[in-house]
């Protein structure tokens, strides 16, 4: 943002609002995105005060060190998860009751729901994501093989809660799109084997997502960083048909998984950001070698493949954006 103010983005001016990006609206439910939608949270409470950092338990109850305000920006560092057993998740799981009436707004104050304007929304931690924020990665790797009935026990808690809380949604509002967050795969492959993705992850995923289906949602998306391609014949198999973001770093190109998926997958990104860092003509090579053919087959938003790094000029993105428009129409 710094940045692209010194370079020519009006001081005051929000860039989507720059950009003209239109967006969507997001029910104002507490659903989950990539936190577990536990109501009530856990009450943040700083463990420790390291100087330039401090040590903290999160709404999610995970404790975490972050660094203060002025001591630079980092991801935090997790340090210690709120479940380690059956005995902790049945002390957190109560805290999962898609009935708790604060979860969700009044929605006769929602004008958009009678005539909206644009795509209506809700986000969702997923099938991964849920287990993953309460134990961690480590963990979470050996309770598959170690407390398998736990992770069942919890998968059926989160397929319940999520059919459950949909039902009551639908009710009330119309869904274009659910966006269930995972980032779940690196640069080299996914977080989970297939065969544990078969197990533990397809099943409930199925069967969340035939309630959707049921319930009149036809666009049902997962966001994750990384390659997660091992798995993406199953995630398209339990009714997933939307897939987002396309890290071209990771292998993610999105010709060649058209190619596979045909109508089966809407493709959202996939734009390599480390182009838009290049030149004019590198903009232009990345955005004319994939969007107009994947343009013309239908089922594809033009977006870049994560958030846009610091390092790519202004200029670059106001051609990026240019060249789609001019592409798209």
């Amino acid at each position: 943002m710094d940045r692209w103010r010194r370079e020519g983005l009006p001081e005051g001016v929000d860039p989507g609002a720059y950009f003209g990006l239109e967006g969507a609206h997001r029910l104002p439910v507490d659903s989950g995105f990539c936190h577990v939608p536990l109501c009530p949270p856990f009450e943040q409470e700083v463990l420790a005060d390291e100087g330039e950092s401090i040590v903290f338990r999160d709404a999610q109850g995970i404790v975490k060190r972050d660094r203060k305000p002025g001591f630079g920006v980092s991801m935090s560092q997790f340090l210690e998860f709120p479940v380690k057993d059956r005995a902790d998740w049945e002390d957190i799981k109560w805290r999962l009751d898609p009935d708790t009436p604060e979860r969700y707004p009044n929605w006769g104050e929602l004008d958009y729901l009678d005539n909206p304007d644009l795509p209506v929304m809700i986000h969702i931690c997923g099938a991964y994501g849920t287990p993953r924020n309460l134990f961690g990665e480590e963990r979470l790797a050996y309770a598959y093989y170690d407390q398998p009935d736990l992770i069942h026990d919890i998968q059926r808690h989160w397929t319940d809660f999520y059919c459950r809380m949909f039902t009551r949604i639908l009710q009330h509002a119309h869904l274009d799109y659910v966006y269930i967050w995972e980032d779940m795969a690196f640069k080299n492959g996914p977080l989970i084997s297939p065969k544990l993705f078969a197990e533990f992850m397809l099943p409930y995923y199925a069967e969340l997502n035939g309630h959707l289906r049921s319930l009149g949602v036809e666009m049902i998306m997962v966001d994750s960083d990384g390659d997660p391609r091992p798995l993406m014949d199953m995630f398209v198999e339990s009714g997933v048909n939307f897939f987002m973001p396309f890290e071209i770093a990771a292998g993610m190109d999105p010709l060649p998984i058209r190619e596979r998926y045909g109508e089966k997958l809407v493709i959202w990104g996939g734009i390599d950001k480390r182009e838009l860092a290049k030149d004019l003509d590198a903009v232009e090579r990345e955005v004319m070698s994939k969007v107009p053919k994947l343009m013309e087959t239908g089922g594809y938003i033009p977006a870049v493949d994560h958030l846009v790094p610091p390092d790519v000029p202004f200029a670059n993105y106001c051609r990026f954006v240019e060249l789609i428009r001019q592409v798209c129409g």
